[in-house]
Order: C-alpha cells, then structure tokens, then sequence
C-alpha cells in the first residue's frame, strides 16, 4: 500500500520535533508499506532553510517551503494560511508518487488536504493527538462534507476521541483508540549504575526527570517550585528540553535539549519522571518513561487514563505544587519504587510502536473496506 502522509512538521538532522510521526512512519515501512510524507517548512520561523526533498528506503518527505506570518489575520483572512496550503499543493501536483491512502497527522493536516483526496478518490485517515483540538486551529473551516467524507480517525485515548466526537468532527463508529507507543529498541530498561556512571551522576543520588517542552502547559516550572518545596532530602533532577520558561531549583543534574537517542541513557539514570502537564492528547514522553521502567508522577486527568494507573504511577492535580512535593517524597522510598517501576514495565510489555502501526494499518483497511 501507498500511503501519502501530511503533517505539520516531521524531524530533520537537526531538529528533533515530531519525532513520533517518524517512527510511525519507519513502522509503515517495516510493514511492508511505501510513504510519502509531506512537510509544509515554514522558513521563516525556522529561520533556516532545509533540504526540500530526501529519500531513503521506503519513504520519501517532502518539506515545501513557505513564509510565515504568525497569526495575523487581515479581514479574517490569513496570509499563513493560504501561502501554506499553496506550497503543499504545488508540491501535492508535483509529486511522483500514487497513493492508495491519505494518512493526516492531527484534524489541521486532515483539512489542509481534503480537497486533495476528495478529487483523487481517495480514502482520508486522521491521527488525532492534539492536546486541544479546538486551540490548535480554525475548526470553522471544516465543513460537514469534510466530515462526513473522513473515512476513519486514530484517536491516542479516549479522552481525543470524545473531544473529537464532541465537537461534531467525527463520530464514534469512525473511531478507535490506540495511545502512543515507543521504540522499544531504543527505550527499555538498562541498567542504571552504568548509566549514572556514563553520566557522572552520584549512584546514591535521589533523581527525577522531566522531559517536555519548558513551558507553562507542560509544568516545567511547577516541578522546579515542587522540587524546591521539598526540605526532607536532596532532590536532584535532569530537564530534558527547551523553551522560555526555565527551572531554577536546586541540585539540577542536567538541563536542556538532547538527540533523541540520548534519552533513554538520562532516563535509566533517573528514578522518577515526573510531568505535571495541563493538556494532552497522549504524552509519548510518558510512554517512554514507562518503558524505561520508571515510575510516573503525572496529571490525573483524562488524557493519561489509558496508560497511567494507581500501580505504575502517583496520579496529581499538575497545578498543586505540594502534591507534586509529596508525590516525589512518597517515591523517595526504594521499596515502594521498586513496585511501582516493576507495573510500569508491566503496563508497556506489548506495547511498541510496530505493534501500534500494525493495529493502526489493520483499522485502516478494515475501515476501506466501508
């Protein structure tokens, strides 16, 4: 099968983001599956340019290039928009590749090339994970003629696939949910005195991680306070990522963006991972922890029901930062972390990312056959 897949943005040499989509991708292949991923490039909040077109066995991405202007609107109209969904198509009639199947990645893709598969026939496959559908983009512009040609949606938890449902974008028989899954090969359990010795991290050391972007909604600073907050034991951390809020509390072991292959190494140094996100679609950083055998201290919200539990995780308000406190004193205790890391690796023992592409393939087909 040929499968033509567009999203908002797919990773490069340099840049890590999306990288979800790329192992998804890598798992069509695996399957037996040729891709074709287009990339509208925004050069202008890049800053940067990239290469427009590379291959490699199985799949080909496309990142046609176009200028940016934010969200300005001038007469309700968007310049980004409309500059935006020029260049895909452009780059859509330039493509030397037939696709038996368009697969969106998130409702904003699924729009942008509607009228592509509607005109070539084609069935149209929405992944939705955003962490609110209706912040992300301008939901006025899908019309019941969108929804109703949509063929399917992979929905990363249940609480996407009401939100989805909700909100009259899809309905619940169109639907299934599948959360996130990893890479296996490369986020697994290793051992941790190796790991803190690569690192040079202290092997009594009491160490949480946090991986995410450092902004209000993922709880970069949150964690910081709560960490502060803690005058019982030493708590030392590593923050994996970037952005404009950074921590400042005491004993930070690490702090900044890393290749994704590196991870795991950080990760297997750590003894919890802690993440008080406001908003998810399903976090694959939560995925990844779990896989590492860590145990989780996260949201109990909606969006972490389908892989977090009572057993694998300690389940906060994100905006209590003395409950993130005491949840990171509770797990301090290495007996009771044992347990809840031993759940952990339980809770992800078949999940993989080649396993979610097969289920993700097997629904698609299923749903052609409509």
């Amino acid at each position: 099968m040929n499968i033509l897949i567009v999203s908002p943005d797919y990773p490069t040499e340099r840049r890590t983001k999306y990288q979800f989509v790329k192992e998804l991708v890598s798992a069509f292949v695996a399957h037996g599956h040729d891709c074709f991923v287009l990339s509208p490039y925004s050069v202008t909040k890049n800053r940067s340019f990239c290469p427009y077109m590379t291959s490699s066995e199985g799949v080909s991405v496309c990142r046609p290039n176009y200028l940016s202007f934010s969200t300005l609107k001038v007469a309700g109209f968007s310049p980004t928009y409309a500059l935006r969904k020029r260049a895909l198509y452009k780059a859509l009639r330039g493509m030397d590749f037939r696709p038996d199947v368009v697969y969106a990645h998130f409702w904003e893709a699924a729009e942008w090339v509607y009228d592509y598969a509607r005109a070539n026939h084609l069935p149209l496959f929405v992944a939705s994970g955003e962490s609110v559908i209706s912040n992300l983009f301008d939901l006025s512009r899908l019309t019941k003629d969108f929804t109703d040609y949509v063929s399917g949606v992979i929905c990363v938890s249940r609480k996407n696939m009401e939100e989805s449902v909700s909100l009259g974008l899809t309905s619940a028989e169109k639907c299934v949910v599948l959360p996130n899954a990893t890479d296996r090969s490369l986020f697994r359990k290793m051992d941790k005195a190796q790991c803190r010795s690569e690192l040079g991290v202290p092997q009594n050391a009491y160490v949480v991680a946090f991986v995410g972007a450092f902004c209000e909604r993922k709880g970069v600073r949150r964690l910081s306070a709560a960490i502060d907050r803690i005058k019982t034991l030493p708590v030392h951390s590593f923050f994996i990522g970037s952005g404009e809020e950074m921590p400042s509390c005491e004993n930070i072991l690490f702090v900044g963006p890393l290749p994704h292959e590196r991870i795991p190494v950080y990760l297997n140094a750590a003894d919890v991972f802690v993440l008080p996100t406001l908003h998810e679609g399903c976090c694959n950083a939560v995925v990844e922890a779990l896989a590492c055998g860590l145990p989780v201290i996260s949201s109990d919200r909606p969006f972490n029901w389908d892989v977090l539990n009572k057993d694998n995780s300690i389940m906060v308000d994100p905006t209590d930062v003395e409950a993130i406190a005491e949840a990171i004193v509770a797990l301090s205790d290495e007996e009771k972390r044992r347990l809840y890391a031993d759940h952990a690796l339980a809770s992800v023992d078949d999940v993989s990312i080649e396993k979610r592409a097969e289920d993700i393939l097997r629904f698609i087909q299923s749903r052609m056959s409509v």
